[in-house]
């Protein structure tokens, strides 16, 4: 009798220690889509198409990198560097094929409230001529790319917690019309955050309650003061933006690389400049 018990129990024990290691590679590779997707990657079929579009997405996301550093309140060559880390990390644990991740207009406001709260423009009177050493950057700007990690390194804690508790589920309690009244107002503070530079306008940084009207109401005063030059420009570069993307879209099945239109126009911009300048002069 006491064999017959040691070996159910050894098997008992078995099944266990197999149920286990069953489970853990299930929660792997659940976490972990690398784990499963890499093993099984093609790389006759498949390496080419994705290296091509790998590269597309790396020169668009030059540009938006830059403007969304910008939008952030830090200097644009961070906007490069916060854009190689989520691509990465979205490669291991990321499910979706089609997703194109990177830096985002709305985590660039709600970083730059807080880095223009705590490291305020005031500070640069003494600080902005003196370069720290550290990529040649002054101890404002420094201080101000400090906050801005800051933030962002909180977000990504109280997302990875998220993550853990499988909050992801609870979206299902958000209708439609919430998201896309939330999705339409993001991109209205956006739009709007970026009217002075459309404008060539200097104006201070305004936030808080009612903001949104504030920054109207100060255009608005100082309308007087709006360049010209830069109006054109914005003007002239959304025209070309909109219309090249649209012909991307509407020929994407003849064309099989798409025109990078954004590093274009970034990399003309003396030139956009100058046809500017002799509009202007014309008129």
């Amino acid at each position: 009798m006491t064999g017959v018990k040691r070996k159910k129990k050894s098997a008992v024990c078995w099944k266990i220690h197999a149920l286990r290691c069953e489970d853990i590679k299930l929660w792997c590779l659940r976490r972990f889509p690398i784990l499963e997707w890499a093993t099984n990657y093609n790389l006759k079929e498949n390496l080419i198409p994705d290296a091509i579009s790998g590269m597309m997405l790396a020169i668009q996301q030059v540009t938006q990198g830059l403007a969304f550093a910008v939008l952030s309140s830090v200097h644009p060559v961070f906007g490069l560097y916060g854009s190689l880390f989520p691509v990465i990390i979205y490669a291991i644990f990321g499910m979706g094929r089609h997703v194109a991740t990177g830096t985002f207009a709305l985590t660039s406001l709600i970083s730059a409230n807080a880095v223009e709260r705590l490291v305020p423009p005031s500070s640069n009177n003494f600080t902005t001529s003196n370069n720290s050493g550290v990529l040649g950057l002054s101890e404002f700007e420094m201080k101000r790319i400090g906050v801005a990690a800051a933030v962002s390194f909180l977000g990504g804690i109280i997302q990875v917690t998220m993550f853990v508790l499988h909050l992801g589920s609870a979206t299902f309690l958000l209708t439609e019309p919430v998201i896309s009244a939330m999705t339409t107002g993001a991109a209205t503070h956006v739009v709007t955050s970026q009217v002075k530079y459309l404008l060539g306008m200097k104006m201070p940084y305004i936030s808080g309650p009612l903001g949104f009207f504030y920054i109207y109401a100060y255009i608005f005063e100082n309308i007087k003061s709006v360049q010209l030059e830069a109006l054109l420009l914005s003007l002239l570069s959304i025209v070309v933006l909109v219309l090249v993307k649209e012909l991307n879209e509407k020929f994407k099945r003849i064309i099989k690389v798409i025109l990078p239109i954004d590093l274009v126009l970034v990399s003309m911009e003396s030139d956009i400049q100058t046809i500017c300048q002799s509009l202007l002069y014309c008129l």
